[in-house]
């Protein structure tokens, strides 16, 4: 059994001009009931954080579950939304480094165009560049197993194959701040 932190639930606070008080989160019957009984979906655990909850499941893959649109639709209903851990959004991400400038120099939208279009088995969700440099951009998949075929078998940008051995995974370091 996994103990570790695998999804936050956060709940939802309205936006407008005028600062609004934060919406208590639904109790944790609650929550327990709607994602096992609705969503198929058990969880070995929640921690209340904040004005929300982080979530416990077994399995890395159950992650992927909490972040679909059923399940998003779910637990608007209850006032809550997912959102991804940043160890399991660095696990979905990777770096591409050198890379010629003709493509790093596209535009975000170009790239993930150029990228969706020759690589239909991968799904970008964010293309991040870096400033100034045109050589290096970073890219987040839909799942983590998009991320490690990009990792194995290189991704292909218009004509150029960004090889393997330019792409990197993101690191994730976790830091534990003391006072």
């Amino acid at each position: 059994m996994y103990g570790m932190l695998r999804g936050s639930l956060t709940a939802k606070s309205p936006r407008s001009q005028q600062q609004l008080p934060r919406l208590e989160p639904p109790d944790k019957p609650k929550v327990f009931k709607t994602i096992q009984k609705h969503l198929k979906l058990p969880l070995t655990g929640l921690r209340e954080v904040g004005s929300g909850y982080n979530a416990f499941t077994e399995f890395e893959s159950d992650v992927e579950k909490l972040l679909t649109q059923k399940t998003t639709n779910t637990l608007t209903s209850i006032g809550l939304e997912a959102r991804l851990p940043p160890k399991i959004r660095a696990q979905r991400s990777v770096v591409c480094r050198q890379v010629d400038s003709w493509i790093g120099g596209k535009s975000v939208d170009e790239l993930k165009q150029k990228i969706t279009h020759r690589n239909p088995h991968l799904e970008t969700r964010v293309i991040i560049k870096f400033s100034q440099y045109t050589h290096v951009f970073k890219i987040e998949f839909a799942t983590i197993n998009m991320a490690s075929h990009a990792l194995q078998h290189g991704i292909l940008c218009e004509h150029v194959k960004i090889a393997p051995s330019q792409i990197q995974q993101e690191k994730f370091i976790d830091i534990l701040i003391c006072f």
